[in-house]
């Protein structure tokens, strides 16, 4: 188990390093100490102090709480993900990150599997589409009470580096293997009723209620579209849902060969994450649950696929 623990420890440490960083110089510089002796720590022949350790966690924001954890029967770890900047674009930006880092891993990469059971619009679906995203972002920013209403998103200036990691979450997503999606039937009145909603307190103007709207309709002719076809494109399957029952979150699992890592929405933007085993299995035997008790609408179920979208798109037009 110790030597699990050493293996987990360290390959934290190279997820977490900065890109074109070599692990052996960063701890040499990090720890003070030699090349050879670092060496010796990495191949398991001498172990890391606690002090060592406690300096580590601390440069490189690793968790050694959720590492131990990750090999415990008895207990159980979860990342928060919680702010670190106080600057508000700057946080919304790592959490981007934080997605994006657990995306890179499952895109082309023939074995990976990304489930995910939603009562939301899923974001990874539309986080390209520009004022959607940008109508996420700052409903997130007024509840963290940084936005005063009136408002408009026309007047809201996204720096480029989210517009990117939003481009590229997206493509992630479409670059999986396979891909599950299991929608709560209220998605799109869910969304609807926000923008109404935001629209009325002044946070929205009534040009963004317009733009909102085109790109619902965009978006929902491409679920459409990638509903009929089963695919985002020749080698990357899509599997979408109708839940037949509600339920109280959103939750996500994402599998590969070497890695396993359970996702549950909070705080809006947020998630609860989690590499351990047993939540791992414990979130899939859940997702899987729900696909029972849901209709398939991709590749069969056309009669009910037809009737949801023309719903969907009557919801749309009460905007």
């Amino acid at each position: 188990m110790k030597n699990y623990i050493v293996e987990d420890l360290i390959y934290k440490m190279k997820e977490r390093l900065p890109k074109g960083k070599n692990l052996a110089n960063c701890l040499a510089e990090t720890l003070c100490i030699g090349k050879e002796a670092v060496y010796r720590r990495l191949r398991g022949e001498v172990a890391f102090t606690f002090d060592e350790i406690a300096v580590i966690s601390t440069s490189l924001g690793i968790s050694i709480d959720q590492v131990i954890g990750n090999h415990s029967s008895n207990r159980v770890t979860v990342d928060l993900n919680l702010l670190h900047s106080p600057d508000l674009y700057e946080s919304y930006y790592e959490i981007m990150e934080h997605y994006q880092h657990f995306t890179d891993f499952a895109k082309d990469d023939k074995s990976s599997e990304i489930y995910t059971a939603t009562n939301t619009i899923p974001f990874t679906l539309y986080s390209s589409y520009y004022y959607l995203s940008k109508f996420r972002l700052c409903r997130w920013m007024y509840q963290n009470g940084k936005i005063k209403t009136p408002y408009s998103l026309a007047d809201m200036q996204i720096p480029k580096k989210i517009i990117d990691a939003h481009k590229k979450l997206s493509d992630n997503i479409r670059r999986s293997r396979k891909a599950y999606f299991i929608w709560d039937t209220g998605i799109f009145h869910s969304f609807v009723k926000e923008i109404k909603y935001f629209a009325e307190l002044g946070l929205v103007s009534a040009h963004d209620v317009t733009a909102l709207k085109e790109e619902l309709q965009r978006l929902l002719v491409e679920l459409e579209h990638l509903s009929i076809e089963g695919k985002f494109n020749e080698d990357n399957e899509l599997y979408i849902y109708l839940s037949n029952i509600n339920f109280e979150a959103t939750y996500s699992f994402i599998s590969k060969k070497d890695l396993q890592i359970s996702l549950i929405r909070v705080f809006s933007i947020n998630s609860m994450d989690s590499q351990s085993p047993d939540i791992c299995q414990m979130q899939k035997n859940w997702i899987q649950s729900l696909r029972r008790h849901s209709t398939l609408i991709t590749g069969s179920g056309e009669a009910q696929r037809i009737i949801y979208f023309g719903q969907q798109k009557q919801i749309i037009e009460t905007l």
